[in-house]
């Protein structure tokens, strides 16, 4: 794994957590905090995006196995939390502020399927896998050019998501899965597929800019993110920025990978990012329960890094004693139904 992108992952997961942190005591959530958020997620499908192409080559692949790795990785630590949620709004209501439990959102939640929960939100039940509901379908829209060029693969995917982006603005969909699958946050991916082609492309390589101005694109462009359109929360421009902000932190990443020194600390944040993702919203509200009783409202100073401090510890766990036993244990029925086939 390219040391960098790990440094990336830790970052964007961390991010998340801060906003979250801002955002938990507000009655309504504030424009910048949630900004912020949105940034580590579109940071999260950048990243996401030049992986794919990256380690797919510029060939053709097995889009089973393709398939078959992507679902071993994100699906079953997230079935876990999703079901511990669940167990949640059934036994702990109070505890969640706009969860309920229904089998059939259980089921839609675990298949990655959209839907819309009674206050018109499109989340499921683990809020945060909205985002893996975007990443399943483009790990399926990407298997589908296993037959193509990396090139080939890259325009495929870049022309059918405006397609459809454009037939949502067309149409204005309300039916969840058409409106949700058809927002352009899903170019975010496209971003980050072209970053893979660049790098794939060692002439073209060799002639993109230096990492200063990498560097100072990136930072340019997370600042515009913030003063585009102050009256909205989150809309096409603050994504925009964000996205090829992050598009230029991760090139300023790769171009400087050499130079980057290794970081025991970095690297095991990236390792754990997917974990911190989906278990720092319930560290979050824990915290700030448990702290608020016992010092009312304390500062910021306080819960912000006693709750980072305390959602890397509970990761870490989860990601030792869950998710590298779940992967060693799908790695070895790969091994012995590769062996049996043989």
């Amino acid at each position: 794994m390219i040391r960098s992108v790990q440094y990336w992952r830790a970052i964007a997961a961390l991010t998340v957590v801060i906003a979250h942190i801002l955002l938990h005591p507000m009655p309504f959530p504030d424009p910048t905090y949630r900004r912020l958020g949105s940034f580590g997620v579109l940071l999260f499908f950048v990243i996401s995006g030049f992986i794919m192409v990256y380690t797919t080559g510029r060939g053709r692949f097995d889009p089973a196995d393709f398939l078959r790795r992507r679902i071993e990785r994100v699906a079953p630590l997230y079935w876990l939390v999703t079901f511990a949620v669940a167990m949640m709004a059934i036994v702990t209501p109070s505890l969640l502020r706009n969860t309920t439990f229904s089998f059939q959102q259980l089921l839609l939640s675990c298949l990655f399927i959209p839907y819309a929960r009674a206050d018109g939100e499109i989340v499921p039940l683990m809020k945060l896998g909205w985002s893996l509901n975007y990443e399943i379908f483009f790990y399926i829209l990407f298997a589908t050019t296993f037959r193509l060029t990396a090139v080939q693969r890259v325009a495929s995917m870049a022309g059918g998501f405006l397609f459809i982006i454009l037939l949502g603005q067309m149409i204005g969909f309300t039916q969840p899965i058409a409106y949700f699958y058809t927002q352009p946050v899903i170019l975010s991916f496209c971003v980050g597929m072209g970053i893979g082609l660049c790098i794939l492309n060692e002439q073209l390589w060799r002639k993109m800019p230096g990492p200063i101005f990498w560097a100072i694109l990136a930072a340019l462009l997370f600042t515009a993110g913030f003063m585009v359109t102050p009256d909205a929360a989150v809309n096409m421009a603050t994504d925009a920025c964000f996205t090829l902000a992050s598009a230029a932190m991760l090139l300023f990443g790769l171009r400087v990978k050499s130079g980057i020194a290794p970081s025991p600390v970095g690297l095991f944040l990236g390792d754990i990012s997917y974990a911190i993702y989906l278990v720092h919203m319930y560290v979050v509200a824990a915290v700030a329960l448990i702290v608020s009783r016992l010092f009312g409202a304390p500062s910021l100073l306080l819960t912000i890094p006693l709750t980072i401090g305390i959602t890397i510890a509970v990761s870490g766990l989860v990601h030792h004693m869950f998710e590298k036993p779940v992967r060693r244990w799908f790695r070895a029925q790969h091994v012995r139904r590769t062996a049996a086939s043989t």
